[in-house]
């Protein structure tokens, strides 16, 4: 079940599998357009650049990254340099990039 009054989570440095990251997209998804955020963006946000350097993430953060730049139109670049995403997660925020163009700048 998915809480109908959750609109926004931050799911970072979590220890989630890939699939884990990916059943929590699904999870978001089927509630269309209410939930937000999965990694703590949100529209309205006053920064529109994000700078994620350092964070170790790996694969199941960027699938969470990947699901908000998907549904947030307000980021317009994104810095996610000196990490540790892989193919796994490269391949879903090279996806999320296909389906919003308002990234035009990403630093890996």
């Amino acid at each position: 079940r998915v809480n109908a009054t959750v609109t926004r989570l931050n799911l970072l440095r979590n220890k989630f599998t890939v699939a884990g990251a990916q059943m929590l997209v699904k999870a978001a998804q089927a509630k269309g357009e209410q939930i937000k955020t999965l990694i703590g963006i949100y529209e309205g946000q006053t920064s529109t650049g994000t700078s994620l350097v350092s964070e170790h993430f790996g694969d199941a953060d960027a699938v969470l990254i990947a699901f908000d730049l998907s549904v947030n139109a307000t980021v317009t670049s994104l810095n996610l340099y000196c990490n540790d995403i892989g193919n796994v997660g490269a391949e879903d925020l090279a996806g999320a990039l296909r389906v919003k163009a308002t990234v035009t700048r990403l630093d890996l």
